[in-house]
């Protein structure tokens, strides 16, 4: 309970100090807006030259997207700056963190905010919306319950993946170019359906890095996508977050521990 209370400060003092470029904010949130216009576009673009992708028409791609926008949304406001540890190995800004009677982890999570991560996901309820009038959707109050989850199950594996990717300076000083490859491949992979891809490919996404399941398989169920019917794993978001998320857990424990600084 301390921790939690102790993150919500940190969060309080990173909205106060983002507060104070109000210019900054609304600029940030139209580029974003217009970045994801952009995107939308292009796969218009696409499924009108080819009416449908792998029997996803339209509005069920923006209904994908959309899906990917909310979680992003989320890991976006809070999580974003973990591409930042990088650059406080590198500098030594780390180091303060470590002499501090308080989790080094907590005062890293808790450091900053992100406004894009808003912009994000203000498109993600907008598309919602509209691919959900077009689709016709009426869910039960466990399909509610399962959106609500895979959505935060997606918004925390973008955190372990990144979290991972970002630890890994831990050993090698630098690796925001690997975290930077694997955020091109997650972004091609949540604005596509993955069965448009081939079976290799497919097992990939699902089985090694699982951004499948941020948004495509619940996505299939939440639709009723699957070809023969929905698969028992096609449920496992909630699961593969879990599961990725005791990996980063392990991954940034083993490298905090072993971190000695730069010389910095």
């Amino acid at each position: 309970m301390w921790n939690i209370r102790l993150y919500g400060h940190f969060l309080r003092v990173a909205i106060l100090g983002k507060a104070q470029y109000k210019a900054d904010f609304f600029v940030g949130i139209i580029s974003v807006l217009i970045l994801n216009a952009v995107n939308l576009s292009l796969i218009g673009i696409l499924v009108y030259n080819f009416n449908t992708l792998g029997n996803w028409n339209i509005w069920d791609l923006l209904f994908l997207y959309s899906f990917w926008m909310l979680s992003r949304g989320i890991y976006g406001v809070f999580f974003w700056h973990l591409s930042d540890l990088e650059e406080m190995i590198v500098g030594g800004t780390l180091d303060a963190y470590l002499i501090r009677p308080v989790s080094p982890f907590l005062q890293f999570i808790g450091k900053d905010i992100s406004y894009t991560g808003v912009g994000d996901f203000l498109v993600g309820v907008l598309g919602f919306i509209l691919a959900a009038a077009q689709i016709g959707i009426h869910w039960n109050m466990g399909q509610w319950a399962y959106f609500v989850i895979c959505v935060l199950s997606g918004a925390l594996i973008q955190v372990a993946i990144n979290l991972i990717g970002a630890s890994l300076c831990f050993w090698t000083t630098r690796s925001n170019a690997a975290m930077n490859i694997a955020e091109r491949f997650t972004v091609l992979m949540q604005q596509y359906p993955v069965n448009i891809f081939g079976k290799y490919f497919q097992i990939f996404v699902t089985c090694f890095l699982p951004v499948a399941f941020i948004n495509y398989y619940p996505s299939v169920v939440l639709l009723g996508k699957a070809a023969g019917g929905i698969k028992m794993w096609q449920y496992f978001a909630p699961f593969v977050a879990i599961i990725m998320l005791a990996i980063a857990a392990v991954v940034w424990t083993k490298g905090i521990k072993r971190y000695t600084g730069t010389g910095n």
